[in-house]
């Protein structure tokens, strides 16, 4: 199953210190960018993809590779400091990392997310190497049938991020009709007025930045500091660094639920077009569901803030190994790394393998020095990153919002994209004044687009839809039956909830009604 020469030879390619320094570089390039609002990691990659023609291929692989690393944790910074996403894959990771830091736990968190990626980025390395194969040939068996179910189920999970299951519901669909916006697989034009930058649809980056960064920073005018409690972000460097590290044992006091998250990170990594923020979103439904303590969820709960880090972390190793094994991006940022690999002159997929199976195994190996160096280089640059939190927001906002502007500006070079995210900003303002969640008005806008090409894909596959297109495909069958589990546990939480609020109903028309108990 594996060629040790090979792996030897791969090792051994990685023994150079300028490899060292320009993989160090890119990490940290990555988690600096990452935490940028609205600068994503494929922009990163991309950005730096020019500079890497005069590279050797190794070194230029493993240099994009880093900065894909060190863009995943980098993102959850922002998130978990101002409650504003990085990116799209940090969505779950602001809804206990923010809380966090408004208790005062800033550094706390932080170490936990660091924790938690670098220990998500190590698993994926590991089953990067291991067991490539077999995620290939689980990747295979997802066509566009069960591409949709991945979809169906991560609707059935925006209805339990908030303690409303309707109005959840209505924000969930409400995000999957905007996102429908755009030209169609048919060439149908839905909902454009006549915007041709419309015509890809609703671009993910203003909508978020709009949507929960610029509503967060209008509510955070009320307030002189991010946080109330100046405790955890004005300590003495030794209290923070401790407090990081604390963060970071933290992460393995939950080793079952680190690795049920590494694990689905991996595996919807390796699906086509899944990515790391439907990792990220099953991954944290998954540890609510399994966990003691749901309640706590969302709240500042140091277990969410881990399944949501890890798994968007692991789905790297995935996605590098769908991308190397048959050349298929499990993202936008794989796709842009085909490119930097074309760009070398190296066609990812089987004959890659057979031509230079020495460089494929060097670039896996060297996910896991990124691994390591991971801990370091983000603790370093998440203890000055806290010191964000001490800045008055009279200053801290008007800096957020200008880098959100030039971040959402820099995806197409278009100002229609700022004016997109100023409209999303009045309408995330609006639904909180009605305490809608806009986490579900996001993933209604992530998943509506796989939901509308897979459904399609699908009736021009089989001829049309029916319950029998699902249930004759053993995966979709699978999936079926998960997504009826997850309406399940949620239809009887609601129940409890509504037993729970009669009962306490019931008590204090008692107690009301008799002062003596």
């Amino acid at each position: 199953m594996f060629d040790f020469s090979s792996i030897a030879a791969g090792a051994s390619l990685l023994m150079h210190w300028h490899l060292m320094v320009m993989l160090l570089l890119g990490l940290l390039f990555g988690i600096v960018t990452g935490a940028i609002p609205g600068f994503s990691t494929p922009l990163a990659i991309s950005v730096m993809l020019p500079l890497t023609f005069p590279m050797p291929p190794l070194v230029a692989i493993v240099f994009l590779t880093a900065i894909y690393a060190g863009g995943n944790f980098g993102a959850s910074i922002s998130s978990i400091l101002l409650n504003i996403p990085g990116s799209p894959q940090a969505i779950m990771t602001g809804l206990d990392g923010f809380p966090m830091t408004c208790k005062g736990r800033a550094y706390e968190a932080l170490g936990t997310s660091v924790g938690a990626s670098a220990t998500g980025n190590l698993v994926g390395s590991f089953f990067l190497i291991l067991v490539m194969p077999l995620i290939v040939l689980f990747a295979l068996k997802f066509g566009p049938p069960e591409m949709f179910l991945v979809g169906v189920l991560g609707i059935t999970i925006i209805a339990s991020l908030d303690k409303s299951f309707l109005k959840a519901m209505i924000a969930g669909m409400f995000g999957v009709l905007i996102s429908t916006t755009g030209m169609s697989s048919t060439g149908a034009v839905r909902g454009t007025f006549g915007h041709f930058e419309l015509m890809d649809g609703i671009s993910i980056i203003p909508a978020l930045i709009g949507l929960i960064g610029f509503s967060e920073l209008f509510y955070m005018l009320q307030k002189a500091h991010v946080t109330e409690s100046r405790m955890g972000t004005s300590d003495s460097t030794a209290s923070a660094w401790a407090q990081m590290l604390r963060g970071v044992r933290n992460t393995y006091a939950y080793p079952v639920a680190l690795m049920r998250s590494c694990g689905i990170g991996v595996l919807i990594g390796a699906l086509p077009g899944a990515g790391a923020t439907i990792a990220s979103i099953v991954s944290y439904n998954e540890a609510k569901r399994a966990s003691a303590t749901p309640e706590e969820f969302g709240n500042g709960a140091p277990e969410g803030l881990i399944s949501a880090e890890s798994a968007n972390n692991a789905s790297e190793g995935g996605a590098l190994a769908l991308m190397l094994a048959l050349g298929i991006p499990g993202g936008l940022a794989t796709a842009v790394l085909i490119g930097a690999l074309m760009l070398q002159g190296l066609i990812p997929g089987p004959r890659l393998f057979m031509e230079q199976p020495e460089l494929v195994y060097g670039v896996m190996l060297a996910q896991f020095v990124t691994s390591v160096c991971l801990v370091g280089v983000g603790l370093l640059v998440s203890f000055w990153a806290a010191k964000i939190v001490q800045i008055p927001t009279s200053v801290l906002i008007p800096i957020v919002a200008i880098f959100s502007i030039a971040g959402t500006y820099a995806v197409h070079l278009l100002m229609f994209d700022v004016v997109l995210m100023a409209i999303f900003a009045a309408l995330g303002i609006l639904l909180r004044r009605f305490e809608y969640p806009l986490i579900a008005v996001v993933l209604g806008i992530v998943l509506g687009p796989i939901l509308d090409a897979e459904l399609l894909r699908t009736y021009q596959t089989f001829g049309g839809v029916n319950l029998w297109t699902f249930l004759h495909r053993p995966v979709s069958l699978v999936l079926l039956l998960l997504v009826a589990f997850s309406l399940a546990t949620m239809a009887m939480r609601i129940v409890r909830d509504r037993r729970r609020a009669r009962d306490r109903a019931a008590t204090a028309r008692t107690v009301g009604s008799n002062p003596k108990l």
